[in-house]
């Protein structure tokens, strides 16, 4: 065969089995869907929201999602994870994701839980939840330490001139605190963002497709060529993972569109932004998760901007944040708010997507 016919082999067979996973995935969430929602409706796993109180009209707003189970998130794991076992080889590419996700995803179930007994919005109090990151960051060092690709990918710098600036060891401290920071920023970005019907997973869904054809166009030398991908041996299993999240989260779509029958909780959410961050820097491409996560980036840049603004000059920017809230107050529909910011991250990932495969062309 030449090796044309060889890469035209590759890619098809790599393809083939992200399609078939996605479906996979697809399909066990739809079917078992609706037992699980059922299970958490009869055990009384129901969505505590903030009073009246606290949110003013707000809660007027959002009076008919009482009685709304959660903790829906694990029925994007069920999905995910069973059709990856079946597709994917599991190199380090699918555990480390696997286990991060595993770890937000228990913090996530453990938060909701701690809700739900209490029977108040306040769970695990902010600090704790940086426990995660931290966790998952010395992990992932302590792993790079043994394995020399993985410390390519995590350590190597694209910069020449900033090795000459600085020693190994400081270079090194202070990507494992921006990494930190990735992690930490995605999760809970994410977290602020599933707010209402529909707008967390659509994007988060979006995400996985981006990352899914980043992961394939990484894991041949012949799409690295003149782009900003890294060639990456063994990540075409990471374009599997990605594909099993995808058809999950699609499928979790359909219970969790206007109105809801189900809410992802923390145990979705902490998790499923858990794992874009680390795949983005497995691949690479942390900073495409500004652009690709906009929406994400947004929900949370409104809040740091709200409680700025409180703190220094006792005034509000926003009615209510995270920035969804402030739409909704200003009269939006919750279906014009999710569809116009699935427009938004659209536009900016197949933006992203054209920096990344055609930037250095336009260059040069």
């Amino acid at each position: 065969m030449t090796f044309a016919e060889n890469l035209t082999t590759f890619y098809y067979s790599v393809f083939h089995d992200g399609i078939l996973a996605a479906l996979i995935s697809f399909l066990i969430c739809t079917i078992c869907g609706q037992f699980f929602i059922k299970s958490l409706k009869v055990l009384h796993i129901n969505q505590v929201f903030r009073t009246k109180e606290q949110v003013r009209e707000l809660a007027q707003l959002h009076k008919s999602k009482a009685g709304v189970p959660t903790m829906g998130g694990l029925i994007i794991s069920l999905g995910a994870l069973t059709s990856a076992s079946i597709f994917c080889k599991f190199n380090k590419f699918v555990v480390i994701p696997v286990i991060v996700y595993a770890l937000g995803t228990a913090l996530g179930v453990f938060d909701d839980l701690l809700k739900i007994s209490r029977g108040n919005s306040k769970g695990i109090a902010a600090k704790y939840k940086l426990l995660l990151p931290a966790c998952v960051v010395t992990l992932l060092m302590v792993i790079a330490n043994g394995d020399a690709t993985l410390k390519k990918i995590l350590i190597n710098v694209e910069w020449d001139w900033i090795t000459l600036i600085l020693n190994t060891k400081v270079l090194f401290v202070i990507i494992t605190i921006f990494y930190f920071f990735v992690i930490a920023g995605t999760s809970n970005a994410v977290n602020l963002t599933d707010g209402i019907d529909g707008l967390a997973i659509t994007n988060i869904t979006v995400s996985f497709v981006f990352f899914a054809i980043i992961a394939l166009g990484s894991s041949n030398h012949c799409c690295t060529n003149n782009t900003l991908l890294t060639e990456i041996d063994g990540a075409e299993q990471l374009y599997i993972l990605c594909c099993s999240f995808a058809g999950a989260c699609i499928s979790f779509y359909i219970f969790n569109r206007y109105p809801a029958s189900v809410f992802m909780g923390d145990a979705g959410s902490l998790g499923l932004g858990s794992l874009l961050a680390i795949i983005a820097i497995l691949l690479r491409q942390p900073f495409a998760l500004l652009s690709v996560g906009i929406i994400f980036v947004s929900e949370a840049i409104s809040v740091m901007l709200q409680v700025s603004s409180k703190k220094l000059f006792d005034r509000r920017i926003f009615l209510m944040t995270p920035i969804h809230h402030h739409f909704e107050l200003k009269g939006f529909s919750e279906k014009k708010i999710v569809k116009s910011a699935l427009i938004i991250q659209c536009v900016f990932t197949i933006a992203t997507l054209i920096v990344i495969f055609y930037g250095p062309s336009f260059v040069s």
